[in-house]
């Protein structure tokens, strides 16, 4: 029979008769843990769209329903789902799993629950093979049990390969009671406390994936192949979830087929003609004309990459892939087919000793758009079955930017500040104690972390699930908001630096003055008339000017009109690409510093420059700061106006720029180097 490596056959037994109403360390009873670590598994399985096999048993129960109760040894046992068609998880397990109340009069023997769990998972597992066989007890052991018959139940979990686990109390504790420590010893089974369950499972878990190999020939031109499999190492969590709740709910009756009808039509004298869908053809719009666009023009003008591929254009030194440079959210990782191990390792160990990198051309598949990759060669020890370490070789793959994806900006200088020792010191004692980590073993690793995003909308998902006309508790729960808090040991450690920084880094808040002329046209305004002239207060990025004089001359508050004014500049600055581009804004500014000259507000125009500046050097074009302030856009100074403060040693301190060099220069890269060409 085949063997299924993948579903799993599960009993949960859970104690619900009255020793579970003891108190744990924290305060809360046995069964409420109970209930939530055996509710927090159905969900994960939900979400998780897990195909494993569930039964649920709740000993200690009020009631008496399973196949052995006619022996007179099973009482106040109760099988609520069974292996079979019924051991499928759905919503109302977990409903009714919340709504469990403990019986607090009706012992439970938790012994004779294992003895039938063992017995429901050997008749109702015969004819199929599972690749593992689970019992899940949660119960505190409390209540006496005769050991009679260890021997014989130890014997069946062995020959049956059943897996044991019982959540409540952990090995020490179990070990003061001689019984308990031997039926753990002779059983093999694994004793936790709640404490370590409950962090594991307070968490959803995603569909897991089985990765699946890319097949593909590493070629190096029309010389010779190297095979290899690639398979994605790191990729971004799909935030879709499309899979369908209620499928286990749907009937024949319920289910109403949908049928799509899509009607096209053209307008002609205010009147809608119907058009067939064969008469339609695609097109664009030039100016006022409507360029028709067939399936064969299309065709003949679309991209076409090719067959899918992994081709080596060459290599450059490692030093020359910066981390900026590497793009998208995933990577790949290849490995050499066994028969072509040997030819692998030699590349491999050449690129190691060379320290170069391979620049690779990735087509995924049959005409897809190609990628320009970077080949990381990486090894690390791996053991084998019969406990060797082995060294495995292999390839990581990150995709780079094509030319017109690298944007660079040049951020303002901090050369201007200076900070003395005390301050130095400040900031290496909080990046001292703000370091994650801890014992060689760094917090947040990816595939230790969670998503709190993902996590909030399994919560809520849930939350409908269950009580579909309730509304959604506005509160986060505590093990989403733990993901989104600091660690308590990094806060209590950092707290005494932080309070430093705060004194020595004191911030104020920066107070602008507002100066209004009463005898020109910036007049003092209200709220409520800022809120209705803005409303009608536009100026367009195709005729500013033209805008600009308009609403002054209609009467609109010129303090409204030359904030429109600045914004829609500096929006031209940052979306322009060349000098005649950023002739728009120079004209701009000339006609905004004529305003502010006739209005005697000097200030304004000045702290405008110092915005004008960082637009133009942060957004990359510092090759054009001296052309475009050479055409008479420049500070206002005290020579021009005499209540400006700025004088003609601040202006022409103002006019001086730093050139970006280009990124080309930094890199040392032999004219042989095949990566020259496009970098």
């Amino acid at each position: 029979m085949r063997r299924n490596t993948s579903i799993e056959a599960i009993v949960l037994a859970i104690d619900v008769g009255k020793s579970s109403l003891q108190l744990d360390s924290d305060g809360k009873t046995y069964f409420e843990k109970s209930k939530f670590c055996v509710s927090m598994i159905l969900k994960r399985k939900i979400f998780a769209e897990s195909k494993d096999c569930l039964a649920l048993i709740l000993f200690g129960s009020s009631h008496t329903n399973n196949h052995l109760s006619y022996t007179g040894c099973y009482d106040n046992i109760e099988v609520v789902t069974s292996l079979g068609i019924d051991g499928i998880v759905t919503w109302d397990l977990v409903k009714h799993i919340d709504s469990l109340s403990s019986a607090d009069i009706t012992p439970s023997n938790w012994l004779n629950t294992l003895v039938l769990a063992a017995d429901i998972l050997k008749k109702e597992t015969e004819e199929k093979i599972f690749k593992d066989l689970q019992i899940v007890m949660f119960s505190n052991l409390e209540t006496d049990v005769s050991f009679d018959k260890l021997n014989i139940i130890a014997s069946c979990l062995k020959t049956q390969n059943i897996n044991l686990t019982i959540v409540g109390k952990d090995c020490e504790v179990l070990s003061l009671n001689p019984k308990l420590e031997t039926f753990i010893m002779e059983t093999e089974a694994t004793a936790i406390n709640f404490d370590s369950v409950l962090p594991k499972l307070s968490h959803y878990k995603q569909k897991e994936v089985t990765p699946r190999a890319w097949n593909i020939p590493l070629s190096f031109g029309n010389i010779f192949n190297i095979r290899v499999s690639g398979y994605k190492k790191i990729d971004e969590s799909a935030k879709s979830l499309k899979w369908l709740l209620c499928k286990n709910y749907d009937t024949e009756d319920s289910i109403t087929a949908m049928k799509k009808h899509t009607t096209y039509f053209y307008i002609e004298n205010s009147e809608q003609i119907e058009v067939d869908r064969e008469d339609i053809i695609d097109g664009f719009r030039f100016g006022d004309t409507i360029i028709p666009v067939s399936d064969l023009d299309t065709d003949a003008y679309s991209y076409k990459s090719g067959p899918r591929c992994l081709q080596v254009l060459g290599f450059t030194k490692a030093k020359n892939i910066q981390r900026s440079f590497l793009m998208d959210g995933g990577s790949y990782i290849f490995k050499p087919h066994k028969e072509d191990i040997v030819a692998f390792k030699v590349i491999f160990n050449a690129m190691v000793e060379r320290e170069e990198l391979m620049i690779v051309r990735k087509v995924y598949s049959n005409n897809c758009l190609p990628t320009i990759g970077v080949m990381f060669p990486q090894k690390e020890d791996t053991e084998n079955i019969e406990h060797t370490l082995n060294v495995l070789h292999y390839f990581v793959c990150v995709n780079l930017p094509f030319a017109e994806d690298e944007h660079l900006f040049k951020l303002p200088s901090l050369k201007s500040f200076k900070p003395n020792h005390e301050e130095n010191n400040a900031v290496r004692n909080l990046i001292d104690a703000m370091d994650l980590d801890k014992d060689g073993n760094e917090l947040f690793m990816p595939e230790n972390t969670h998503d709190p995003e993902l996590q909030y909308v399994y919560d809520c998902i849930a939350q409908k699930a269950i009580n579909p006309n309730k509304l959604l508790t506005k509160t986060i729960p505590e093990h989403i908001q733990s993901l989104l808090n600091p660690p308590k040991r990094i806060m209590e450690k950092s707290k005494q630096t932080i309070n430093e920084i705060i004194k020595i880094f004191s911030l104020q808040q920066e107070k602008y003055e507002k100066f209004l002329v009463e005898d020109k046209n910036i007049v003092q305004f209200d709220c409520d008339e800022e809120i209705d002239f803005s409303k009608q207060c536009i100026i367009t990025a195709f005729s500013p000017i033209e805008d600009f004089n308009k609403l002054l001359e209609n009467g609109f508050n010129s303090v409204i009109v030359c904030e429109n004014m600045k914004h829609i500049t500096l929006d031209l600055i940052e979306s322009s690409t060349s000098m005649e581009d950023l002739e728009k804004p120079a004209l701009n500014l000339k006609v905004l510093r004529d305003f502010y000259i006739n209005n005697n507000d000097i200030k304004s125009y000045n702290n405008l420059m110092y915005l004008v500046k960082d637009s133009v050097l942060i957004s990359g074009k510092e090759g054009m700061w001296s052309q475009f302030v050479d055409s008479g856009i420049g500070l206002i100074t005290n020579q021009e106006i005499e209540i400006s403060d700025i004088s003609q040693e601040l202006s022409e301190q103002f006019m001086k720029h730093e050139v970006l060099q280009d990124v080309a220069e930094e890199f040392s890269i032999d004219d042989d180097d095949p990566l020259k060409e496009f970098l």
